[in-house]
């Protein structure tokens, strides 16, 4: 009687050390046979770069100007009437008042040149004035050059004989000059120079502003 009892107290403890034992076996594998246990925390994404000490925001921000964009904002036609009236120098910068009556100033490099080259500038979907009035001299162009100021220059003795040695600026005279006959006068559609529909006002950014305007801030209460 004792022999069976110990026999059964012993399968009984077999059988709890076995399962103790597989258990064991169990969790290791699942762990890389490892006994440090991480798979199942949750995953933390790190950055590369390490958090850096914060600055305080006025060492971090530089301070802000009203008067730092000093664009002046005025029409094309406007502008190029503006350079041609002082002269149409290549060189020398040429004043004007914007549409705000800031005075300002401007050149023909940064201002003005980019006019007649520019696509989509005087109405959406137009081609730059360069792409028919160029050095080829096509019929569609009508003799007029408009790729270099030197071309500008000569322009008019080979678009009117009559013109009698001036340059297409008139001289100097906007409301006399062919610019101002073609861009004011006559207008630009996407057919072509029309005398039937009204010049396009086009407002830009150009130039920059000549002394400083004060800029007055109310406090909201």
């Amino acid at each position: 009687m004792n022999d069976i009892r110990q026999m059964v107290y012993a399968t009984i403890v077999a059988f709890l050390l076995f399962l103790v034992f597989w258990f064991s076996v169990v969790y290791i594998s699942a762990c890389g046979f490892t006994l440090s246990c991480n798979q199942a925390a949750p995953f933390v994404e790190r950055t590369p770069i390490p958090t850096l000490i914060p600055v305080k925001q006025s060492a971090s921000l530089p301070a802000s100007s009203p008067a730092a964009f000093n664009k002046c904002q005025i029409a094309a036609d406007d502008l190029i009437g503006a350079w041609v009236s002082a002269g149409y120098s290549k060189t020398e910068p040429f004043p004007f008042t914007d549409m705000n009556g800031h005075p300002c100033e401007g050149t023909f490099a940064n201002d003005i040149q980019h006019l007649f080259m520019d696509n989509s500038l005087w109405y959406p979907g137009a081609i730059g004035c360069i792409s028919c009035h160029n050095a080829d001299l096509s019929e569609r162009s009508g003799g007029l050059d408009l790729t270099t100021y030197e071309a500008m220059q000569m322009g008019s003795q080979r678009a009117d004989p009559n013109a009698k040695g001036k340059d297409i600026f008139g001289g100097g005279d906007w409301e006399k000059s062919l610019l101002h006959k073609v861009l004011v006068n006559q207008g630009l559609v996407p057919e072509g120079h029309s005398p039937d529909v009204p010049a396009h006002k086009v407002i830009l950014y150009a130039g920059q502003q000549t002394a400083e305007v004060e800029v007055t801030i109310t406090p909201t209460p």
